[in-house]
């Protein structure tokens, strides 16, 4: 069992008085989780919308003969399956994400039982030598070296987050413009499709792909920013 293992089981047992620096990790822990509980609960709110919309829009489409849907309809049914596939995903990861949310010691302890513990003399090493060490002193205060890590680690993720954020509505302006566009052109040429029709479906169809990649990536990065030091121990141990 290595420092942080001991000294978990120490703090588990002493209570959170114990070791201020172990409660400084779990707080950071909780609040990890908690960041994405907060999130994925804005995506489910924004993709229930999206599906009840998308519903709607299906519905008011009339049907070309019979059973027959033209593409405008099949375009809004088919999102609307997206949307709902998504919100019961994001549901699942929030639910899953409060329980460490509000009992982070259980998560956290399955948290520490998953890092690779190895001596040697890089500068990864290095840190988590200092940081077994920190642990170890219970001190408030975090060591100097993994202090400046962890404020390279919020400028990264930052950075990244708005970059990505960025490409993000761009992305998502893009294919609003392109399915639109298609269904259009689709309507006007009665279902007729040549290869610029066809180039905007597959053009459409990858800006949802990589609005839904920027999505994950957004909410990531804004978990790191917000709280570096489990992003940090992630990188270290992991």
């Amino acid at each position: 069992m290595n420092e942080l293992q001991n000294a978990l089981a120490e703090f588990i047992e002493s209570g959170s008085q114990a070791n201020p620096a172990l409660r400084t990790v779990i707080h950071d822990y909780a609040k990890y989780h908690a960041v994405l509980v907060i999130m994925g609960g804005l995506l489910v709110i924004i993709f229930a919308w999206l599906s009840i919309r998308f519903w709607a829009k299906s519905k008011r489409v009339p049907k070309v003969s019979g059973t027959k849907w033209n593409f405008e309809k099949k375009v809004y049914f088919s999102f609307g399956i997206m949307s709902c596939f998504v919100t019961l995903l994001m549901t699942l990861i929030v639910v899953a994400n409060a329980t460490n949310t509000f009992n982070p010691l259980h998560g956290f302890s399955l948290f520490v039982d998953s890092f690779v513990i190895s001596d040697g003399v890089t500068y990864k090493d290095e840190l988590r030598y200092a940081f077994n060490e920190w642990i170890k002193s219970g001190h408030a205060n975090i060591p100097t070296i993994i202090q400046q890590k962890i404020h390279e680690r919020i400028e990264f993720h930052t950075t990244k987050a708005m970059v990505c954020g960025v490409l993000l509505i761009i992305f998502v302006a893009l294919g609003i413009s392109l399915w639109n566009a298609l269904i259009k052109r689709t309507t006007e040429m009665d279902s007729k499709w040549r290869y610029t029709e066809k180039a905007y479906f597959v053009f459409g169809t990858a800006t949802v792909g990589l609005s839904l990649l920027l999505m994950v990536m957004v909410v990531a990065n804004i978990q790191g920013a917000f709280t570096p030091l489990t992003a940090f121990l992630v990188g270290l141990f992991g």
